[in-house]
């Protein structure tokens, strides 16, 4: 099996952690505070939507894509619902323009625009919703930003949720660079995920520094 197909399934097992880590901590805490919903939801419907093409692609012949798939889908859609059910305790919430709908509205209009499809052939095809997914995965975590920069001081167990998905970026990353390398140029897609990897390069910086020195994680 092709090395990238790896790569792009280990990186949603670190994503897949991640999912864990917020349950739990949604679970011993019974509170969403310093938590958005909107990017549990944004995220559920990227992971849905990869439910519809993922038969379409290479990754139909790996078991282990399936079984990540199904769970990091079932995963999402508990944590939607644990941060619905909680929705009281939360202090801060993310601007109008990063709710949930705002996003993916847009992203619903990049992917008709930036697909990696045949647009002169079929435009409207099944890519279009592999770029919903990239665009979702990759602005989906701006609600969450938004609202911890008005919290300022991070949590720890959010603090690992987020490394988590930043580990699991970076595999998406190194994984559109063996694409490329390989002549597939899909452009759009690789910005996405690049400009998103190097949002979350900067908080895990911040983030090293804070355990470096002992300190609380604080956002300036």
């Amino acid at each position: 099996m092709e090395i990238v197909l790896w790569l792009f399934t280990i990186g949603y097992f670190f994503q897949l952690g991640a999912s864990g880590i917020l349950i739990y901590k949604i679970w011993k805490q019974r509170s969403i505070n310093g938590l958005c919903w909107d990017t549990q939801l944004i995220f559920f419907l990227g992971s849905f939507s990869r439910c519809l093409w993922l038969n379409e692609t290479r990754l139909r012949n790996l078991p282990l894509a399936h079984f990540e798939l199904y769970c990091n889908t079932i995963l999402l859609l508990i944590s939607v619902y644990m941060c619905y059910k909680f929705k009281y305790t939360a202090i801060h919430s993310a601007p109008k323009y990063l709710k949930w709908y705002s996003v993916v509205g847009c992203c619903i209009i990049l992917s008709f625009f930036f697909h990696p499809g045949n647009k002169n052939k079929y435009y409207l095809s099944m890519q279009m919703l592999v770029s919903f997914t990239m665009f979702t995965e990759s602005a989906g975590l701006l609600p969450q930003f938004a609202v911890m920069r008005k919290s300022k001081e991070i949590e720890a167990m959010t603090s690992k949720y987020i490394i988590n998905l930043g580990i699991a970026r970076l595999f998406r990353l190194i994984f559109w660079l063996q694409m490329y390398w390989s002549g597939d140029t899909f452009y759009s897609l690789i910005v996405a995920d690049f400009i998103h990897t190097f949002i979350l390069a900067d908080f895990s910086l911040i983030y090293f520094k804070s355990l470096k020195s002992g300190k609380k994680l604080v956002l300036p």
